[in-house]
């Protein structure tokens, strides 16, 4: 933990050290980055990421920050309205649940358009809601509410929950489209 903790303060500080700022990043993405995965501590992860993409590849970090940004106003209001309605629905069925927006972060979003050969504008989960329930029956549960309010997306559902990942995140992983025809990811877990 400590290590983790001092390599992300050493990519915090090294701005004005182009050398080894991409040295930092190329060790943050070989080891310190996986290792927080491995150990379950997202945000961790996530900035180092994002830090490292930014002085290992920092033409596609600003051309990825630069697109995230120009919507982040509308995707926050967005988000809002498409929670509010969710949470009405989980609310009436009886389950007892918290809905969360979610950013993607700009090294995901970066991964997945390289990963999938998809352009920035073709991407499912840059909106991005998660929800937290105490058991998995209503994970499926809030699984169905989600696809009986808005039409699922053919080939975006992943169930981590009978498949869990490598490092045992279990969640159930759909994306809809939502108002306006915008598609939104949604990830369903306990808590």
């Amino acid at each position: 933990l400590i290590a983790l903790a001092w390599q992300l303060v050493k990519l915090r500080r090294v701005r004005d050290h182009q050398l080894e700022a991409q040295a930092l990043a190329r060790e943050a993405m070989l080891i310190h980055a996986p290792l927080a995965n491995r150990l379950g501590i997202w945000q961790l992860k996530w900035e180092l990421e994002d830090l490292a993409f930014r002085f290992d590849q920092p033409d596609d970090y600003r051309r990825i920050a630069r697109l995230v940004s120009e919507r982040r106003s509308d995707r926050e209001n967005f988000i809002r309205l498409f929670i509010k309605k969710l949470e009405t629905a989980i609310s009436t069925a009886g389950i007892r649940g918290e809905v969360k927006g979610r950013p993607k972060h700009i090294y995901s979003i970066w991964r997945k358009m390289q990963r999938k050969g998809l352009d920035f504008h073709e991407l499912f989960d840059v909106r991005a809601v998660r929800v937290l329930v105490d058991d998995i029956p209503a994970c499926y549960s809030v699984l169905g509410l989600v696809h009986s309010l808005w039409q699922p997306v053919p080939g975006e559902f992943d169930d981590y929950i009978t498949m869990p990942k490598g490092n045992n995140y279990q969640s159930l992983h759909t994306a809809v489209v939502g108002p306006e025809g915008k598609v939104v990811e949604v990830q369903i877990r306990t808590w």
